[in-house]
């Protein structure tokens, strides 16, 4: 991810950069006051939030390309970056021009800063947030899809009245800040939904016992009871993922192939399946457009672009980058990865604020070698002492340290036919490297345009 917010040099941009001392502060009255400055764009587009731990990046991707499938004009919203800014704003599958979201950032700043108002001291998320109601407002776009940013609650995309919610798989990811439990981390992100309207959920049972003690009561849609999983396979040659939906929600079953690998994205899938479905009458009944059947446009859950989720940049050898970075996501990661195979070269960079030793257990059953390149991001751990946690958690494995290229290149010439390599372990280490060049996306390429 690049490490400075911005990619561009325009004066909107320059401004977010100087926003970053405000880091994240949770919190809807800053991102109110901007929206009613701006006439409430977070109100002119239909819009759907999706929350959770892990997994609503992709039901973000797959929602958004199963509504673009179906003739819709969608504005998406991600977090975080990892080459550019303007990947956090796609308006019809594109990233925004980053002249276009420029005029946007100016248009919040001079909001924020209004003559003859308080100034609003807006964190970096909430600028971009409100930026993102701008383009999508003055693009006219038929629906907004929103990743929230962290929790839910007090997340700046809350300010929003969505059609419908989703809530995807929750665990224990910014404990300090959500809570340490998973009772208190999903009470957080359920209230993302809205009395009457529907709510998709991923897991049930800790959900169900969030809304009452909110004392929320949405529709509730739940991924394993209205619409199951069936017959899920994943690929060993291109780690595709395969299976078949069923339940009252679709009607027949559903047969789907996701081009984001690993059986957890059928799950994934279902959730944007049924978040679709609860949609089209909502949106009709606003004004918007008529939307198919979701059997009509379940193809294009097949090439679903999301840049850096087990994302195969290499077919020979096989070379799969992915930015898994807490324990829910390594163990996913695993056993995707087992699907082919158990001898990996793994390429290892995490942040410093993250628990190393569970990612190298999680990982140790499959790892040839630990490789970790002295990349330059600040956040990330040394490779130094990244490789002290190794030593000390996983002695019988190979360890290999070294410049990135370095340790690119000698992990493919060893990669196994039984595996292959794999990149991982930080977002943030996965902009490094795509914006460095020595690893292309061409997802994100695609995206960029």
């Amino acid at each position: 991810m690049n490490e400075a917010l911005v990619s561009h040099d325009g004066p909107g941009h320059l401004w977010l950069a100087s926003l970053h001392t405000r880091g994240v502060q949770l919190g809807l009255d800053r991102m109110r006051a901007v929206c009613a400055r701006l006439d409430a764009p977070h109100l002119a587009v239909p819009t759907v939030l999706i929350a959770g731990t892990n997994g609503k990046g992709s039901v973000t991707a797959m929602l958004s390309e199963l509504l673009q499938a179906a003739g819709c004009k969608v504005g998406v919203t991600i977090s975080p970056h990892l080459v550019e800014t303007r990947e956090r704003v796609r308006v019809a599958g594109a990233c925004v021009a980053a002249e276009v979201l420029d005029v946007a950032l100016q248009r919040v700043r001079a909001a924020c800063e209004r003559e003859g108002d308080a100034a609003l001291a807006i964190t970096p998320f909430e600028a971009l947030t409100a930026a993102a109601m701008v383009c999508f407002a003055a693009a006219r776009v038929d629906v907004g899809v929103l990743e929230v940013g962290l929790g839910g609650r007090l997340d700046a995309t809350n300010v929003c009245d969505p059609l419908v919610s989703v809530v995807t798989r929750i665990g224990h990811d910014h404990q300090a800040i959500l809570g340490h439990s998973l009772a208190e981390i999903a009470g957080e992100k359920v209230a993302i939904a809205r009395d009457g309207r529907p709510l998709i959920v991923s897991q049930a049972a800790v959900t169900l016992g969030a809304l009452r003690r909110l004392g929320l009561s949405p529709q509730v849609l739940k991924v394993g009871a209205d619409l199951r999983i069936e017959q899920g396979s994943v690929s060993p040659k291109s780690l595709r993922t395969s299976g078949v939906l069923h339940g009252r929600a679709v009607g027949e079953p559903l047969h789907v192939e996701v081009g984001l690998g690993g059986q957890h994205q059928l799950e994934n899938a279902a959730a944007a399946v049924l978040a679709y479905e609860a949609l089209r009458a909502p949106l009709q009944g606003v004004g918007g457009p008529t939307l198919p059947p979701v059997v009509e446009v379940a193809d294009a859950l097949a090439g679903v672009p999301w840049p850096g989720r087990a994302e195969i940049v290499l077919e020979r050898p096989l070379v799969v980058v992915d930015g898994a970075h807490n324990p829910e996501g390594f163990q996913v990661l695993r056993d995707l990865l087992m699907a082919r195979g158990q001898h990996w070269q793994i390429l290892l960079s995490l942040r410093d604020n993250r628990d190393p030793e569970e990612a190298i257990r999680t990982l140790m059953p499959i790892a040839d070698c630990f490789w970790l390149p002295r990349l330059q991001g600040k956040t990330l751990r040394s490779a130094r002492a990244l490789a002290e946690v190794v030593e000390a958690v996983a002695p019988e494995v190979p360890i290999a340290v070294g410049p990135p290229e370095a340790c690119l290149h000698q992990a493919i010439a060893e990669a196994s036919p039984q595996g292959g390599v794999v990149v991982t372990g930080s977002l943030h280490a996965l902009g490094e490297w795509f914006g460095s060049g020595l690893i292309e996306s061409g997802r994100l390429r695609r995206w960029l345009g």
